[in-house]
């Protein structure tokens, strides 16, 4: 009782941090659920919010069949019993076959998506979110992944957010942003880059994925339900995808030279001219052809 009466003036400071704390809460949770999503897991770049199945959500995620996700990568196994070291290789081995292109001018290579320190934190948060789902009910995800710019650290930031649901027929991992540049005024905080509102992703070509043509059974872009295109934002990984290895077929009929960069088909070219094996204005014609691709 003494020591309560020393420091008045501390306890009423407590009393407005709490106050605070609790106006917070408050607020994000109202953020969040106008949004109709919650917190799953987070880390210092990956944050997770679950999707609930209700009337609100959007037609595009297909609530009416979603799974848990482990259904599909540890096959059927209940959250108290998945094997987490299981698990997490599964998921680094799904992002090694994922990649985007890089957009130098000479060397449109393509690179992994995810280095290996994002989809191994992307794995743990992904276990813990469907060992302690909320009431115990499948859910959809929207993951976002900030990567920080080098040049200005805390000022700017490359985004990437996806939506991960499970169907009967497979995962599906869903691109709205791919490495979207975001510039901010001032240092920004943890609501600045995770606030991304539920939307219908734009299938263009900024957020397409690579899939190579040598890789394991089972991992696909998502059919597309009109007829002939090919929406390559959106991808399917079916449950033969974990225990297969790369597809022997794939390998055998697949054996083509790796795309040579405008570069090398420049050198080539050159190469087929001073042997006199093309004349000048094939070359020039070719030439011209290459470079239109820059």
């Amino acid at each position: 009782m003494a020591a309560c009466l020393k420091k008045p003036t501390q306890a009423k400071k407590k009393n407005l941090k709490s106050l605070l704390f609790l106006f917070l809460i408050f607020f994000a949770v109202s953020c969040l659920s106008s949004q109709r999503k919650g917190m799953a897991s987070s880390s210092d770049s990956i944050v997770l919010y679950y999707l609930k199945k209700n009337s609100e959500t959007p037609i595009f995620l297909q609530p009416g069949s979603w799974l848990p996700v482990a259904t599909t990568i540890l096959t059927g196994a209940p959250p108290d019993l998945m094997d987490k070291n299981e698990f997490l290789l599964r998921w680094e081995k799904l992002f090694k076959f994922l990649g985007v292109s890089d957009t130098g001018v000479i060397n449109s290579e393509p690179v992994r998506l995810f280095n290996e320190e994002e989809s191994s934190r992307l794995g743990e948060l992904l276990y813990k979110a469907e060992a302690e789902i909320p009431d115990g009910l499948p859910q959809a995800y929207q993951i976002i992944i900030k990567r920080e710019d080098p040049i200005r650290p805390g000022l700017r930031i490359r985004r990437t957010v996806l939506y991960l649901r499970n169907s009967p027929e497979c995962l599906i991992l869903e691109f709205s942003e791919i490495g979207q540049v975001l510039d901010f005024q001032t240092t920004y905080s943890f609501r600045d880059w995770t606030l991304v509102p539920i939307s219908k992703p734009d299938p263009s070509s900024r957020n397409s994925v690579f899939l190579p043509e040598i890789r394991p059974d089972g991992l696909d872009y998502l059919p597309s339900l009109q007829a002939g295109e090919e929406e390559k934002n959106k991808i399917c990984i079916k449950n033969i995808f974990w225990n297969s290895n790369v597809s022997k077929t794939n390998t055998n009929s697949s054996a083509k030279k790796i795309p040579k960069t405008i570069e090398d088909r420049l050198k080539t070219l050159q190469e087929l001219l001073d042997k006199k094996l093309i004349s000048k204005p094939e070359y020039e014609k070719k030439k011209a052809e290459i470079l239109k691709e820059l």
